[in-house]
């Protein structure tokens, strides 16, 4: 049984793998259009140029005069490509994931903002627009004690604000920040593994060199408690660059 590269599903990686039959065509005239597309769509300029390689060899072994050099030229290249579409596929289905990812977050950031601009134009005032209800304000019990009244903190002033702790938080979690997403999460978890953890937020900021404007924004979405071991990710499949 083939193994999975990515966590959307065996039915996801092979309808993202259908390029591979054009490498299957005799002797690979169209190995070089897999090479070109999936070069051009994860922007991977390098399969790119092996696409035009393969092009190439296509072209001269039909100019040249039949031959059984010529023929096996050809019959070499063709296996070439088989073999090279195979090991490439495990990077491109893994990368293309996390385009894909990017882009979801980067279309939900288009979609809040162009929400934002209507509302602005058309003079929404924030009671006309609908939002989940509040938590309950923290009130504070009384009671005598010795004739004297006194103040206890209620439940509602336990309760935090929900952050996500950099610390003990998966990838997932962590791209759920929108001016972190996808990329950048993955970024964080493997620095997180190196370094047994962030301490503050300053330290986070300076590790992962972000801007002043992005610290500002997850300041108060995020929080570091100390931990004595922090969870690995999962990872499947093994990335080969080729």
């Amino acid at each position: 049984m083939a193994p999975m590269y990515t966590g959307k599903g065996k039915y996801w990686e092979l309808t993202n793998s259908w390029w591979i039959l054009l490498t299957l065509l005799p002797f690979g005239i169209t190995s070089f259009i897999s090479f070109l597309f999936v070069g051009v769509r994860v922007k991977k300029p390098r399969w790119i140029v092996y696409g035009l390689v393969y092009l190439a060899v296509c072209i001269v072994v039909f100019i040249l005069p039949t031959s059984g050099i010529t023929a096996l030229t050809a019959l070499l290249f063709w296996i070439i490509s088989v073999i090279h579409a195979y090991k490439i596929r495990p990077i491109y289905l893994i990368q293309l994931d996390v385009l894909q990812s990017k882009e979801k977050v980067l279309d939900n950031q288009k979609y809040s903002k162009l929400r934002q601009e209507a509302e602005e134009r058309f003079n929404v005032s924030e009671s006309t627009i609908t939002r989940p209800p509040k938590p309950p304000t923290a009130t504070k019990k009384r009671k005598l004690v010795n004739s004297e009244e006194i103040t206890t903190p209620t439940e509602v002033d336990t309760v935090q604000v929900n952050k996500i702790n950099l610390n003990i938080a998966s990838e997932r979690e962590i791209a759920s920040i929108p001016e972190i997403g996808i990329i950048l999460a993955k970024k964080v978890v493997i620095k997180r593994q190196e370094i047994g953890g962030f301490q503050s937020i300053n330290q986070f900021s300076e590790i992962m060199q972000l801007k002043e404007r992005t610290i500002q924004n997850i300041e108060k979405k995020v929080t570091f408690s100390h931990v004595d071991h922090i969870p690995k990710e999962k990872k499947s499949g093994r990335v080969i660059d080729y």
